[in-house]
């Protein structure tokens, strides 16, 4: 099941977009602020990622994107600088309509926007499972080492869990292409050696799975989404944005600890299926009157 709803976003999420595969480029760091929170630049990615990013709908006013943020209670001098160096580092493009400003994607933005939600999509549904484990070996020298920590950034975000000494391992084949064009565009495909494995054994699998991931912090992280998100309401079209980009910023987030681990390697009381249908029912209950708000205010500040 994906997290979307039949219509014109979920036509736009399988369209094509331009240049190479999602996934093949490292994208813009994200921030958050001195108190934990997001930073006006990881909240304009998301806003983009979520209401802009769509074939023959990659540009935005940046009027649009201020009004935005001011509702997610980012002050607008914020959201100018953040606007400003993602346009100096490329992954935006910027120009002038008369008194306004607009905004363009850059295709490597695209690209990775899109990677971004087809991560959520997958992430909703049940990991298949044949009891085969995806395995890289990743050993790049120390000289390469900020390359590679690009790339083990990727490899958790996608689901991979580290044993050591240069070996990963996933339970979701989803996610292989991706870094395996992430590895290349850095160079390191020589030191990525990528294999197909089984365990015979339900304690030594447990026992993996157990060196692999902190399952207990990632449990703790899950518990904190549902009770954040568990009575959540949207009382106006502007509360349904401003709850929808705050709730799929922080599902987005919770990928950095959570595998996603099919059910049969999971212990029965697992929170993350109720986090999962807590986020799909939110989702879909406040999709339209959030993309109603923001289209209004996507309007051309042009036209009277």
């Amino acid at each position: 099941m994906s997290y979307m709803e039949d219509g014109e976003e979920t036509r736009g999420a399988s369209g094509t977009s331009p240049g190479p595969a999602p996934g093949t480029s490292t994208g813009p760091r994200t921030r958050r602020t001195a108190d934990g929170g997001p930073s006006a630049r990881t909240l304009v990615l998301t806003v983009l990622g979520e209401y802009v990013r769509w074939p023959g709908h990659d540009g935005v006013w940046s009027p649009a994107v201020v009004a935005a943020l001011d509702a997610l209670g980012v002050p607008e001098a914020a959201t100018r600088r953040a606007i400003t160096r993602l346009t100096r580092e490329g992954w935006l493009s910027a120009r002038s309509e008369g008194r306004y400003t607009r905004l363009t994607l850059a295709p490597s933005l695209y690209r990775l926007l899109t990677g971004w939600t087809e991560r959520l999509a997958r992430a909703t549904r049940e990991t298949p499972w044949s009891g085969q484990w995806q395995q890289l070996l990743f050993r790049p020298p120390a000289a390469l080492r900020e390359a590679r920590a690009v790339v083990e950034e990727q490899l958790a975000f996608e689901g991979f869990g580290d044993l050591g000494r240069g070996v990963w391992i996933a339970a979701d084949p989803g996610g292989v292409d991706a870094l395996r064009a992430l590895i290349a565009e850095q160079g390191l495909t020589a030191y990525a050696t990528w294999m197909t494995s089984t365990v015979c054994d339900a304690a030594r699998e447990r026992a993996l799975v157990e060196q692999a991931w902190d399952l207990a912090a990632v449990r703790t992280i899950l518990d904190d989404f549902v009770t954040r998100f568990a009575d959540a309401r949207a009382a106006s079209d502007e509360a349904a944005f401003v709850l929808r980009t705050r709730m799929v910023h922080a599902w987005r987030q919770t990928f950095e600890r959570d595998p996603r681990l099919p059910a049969a390697l999971l212990p029965v009381d697992w929170p993350g299926i109720t986090a999962n249908d807590l986020f799909i029912t939110t989702w879909r209950r406040i999709h339209t009157p959030a993309a109603r708000w923001w289209a209004a205010l996507d309007r051309d500040p042009r036209l009277p």
